[in-house]
């Protein structure tokens, strides 16, 4: 697997250090399944792909095995995790609660103004829910989380979900390639949007956590989970 080009985007945006790009590609590439669970990660193959040195891909490689997706033996090297389904899993369980949070808070925080942007996102994914157009809600969900993100206005569970971001990702796009979660989702999104701007936190809370939980089930249902060795 060639990497060559991340890097090349950063060195002409600037915009992350090289150890961010190194370990979001691959953080992306392993919760995808593009990496395979007991994938051998050689670190001078890697770095060779990446066109860079050994000291940034091992800062890399060391977040990810704190977050169990890789493990290190002294003597064997760095694989993907054989448990990497689990770790997933329970990785988007926990941000499930982050983001049930972040919509109570955006109940009892959001502004007229905010009120009216996020209502322009809801718009939007109805509309492009009719239109069966994936690629457009699969950004327009990433703006909508967004947005109650910004609207509880508290920056430590805004980092924390942020952290984290990509494995959300990751599941939206296996949900979203599904044809019949395009109108699900839109009406469960329908759903957090509506007990948001009636400014009932519980219910906020509630419809968010249990939109997300069932969204992991159903990528597991479908075996859209990563393979396990």
């Amino acid at each position: 697997m060639e990497f060559n080009n991340t890097i090349s985007d950063y060195i002409t945006s600037r915009t992350r250090s090289i150890r961010e790009v190194v370990y979001e590609t691959l953080k992306e590439s392993i919760v995808s399944g593009q990496l395979v669970p007991g994938h051998h990660l050689r670190e001078r193959e890697l770095a060779k792909s990446f066109g860079i040195s050994t000291t940034p891909l091992k800062e890399a490689l060391r977040r990810l095995e704190q977050e169990g997706l890789v493990t290190t033996s002294a003597r064997k090297g760095t694989y993907v995790a054989s448990d990497i389904m689990t770790s997933i899993e329970e990785i988007n369980w926990a941000r499930s609660a982050l983001e049930g949070v972040a919509a109570r808070l955006a109940a009892l925080k959001f502004t007229e103004q905010e009120a009216a942007e996020f209502t322009a996102i809801i718009d939007q994914m109805k509309q492009a829910t009719q239109q069966k157009d994936a690629e457009a809600l699969i950004v327009l969900n990433d703006s909508f989380h967004e947005m109650i993100r910004t609207m509880a206005k508290n920056n430590y569970i805004y980092q924390q979900i942020k952290s984290i971001r990509s494995f959300a990702l990751s599941f939206r796009k296996k949900a979203l390639s599904h044809p019949d979660e395009l109108n699900r989702a839109y009406f469960e999104h329908k759903w957090i949007y509506d007990h948001v701007m009636k400014r009932d936190a519980e219910g906020a809370e509630q419809a968010m956590i249990s939109h997300i939980r069932r969204t992991i089930s159903f990528v597991k249902e479908t075996n859209q989970m990563p393979p396990t060795t």
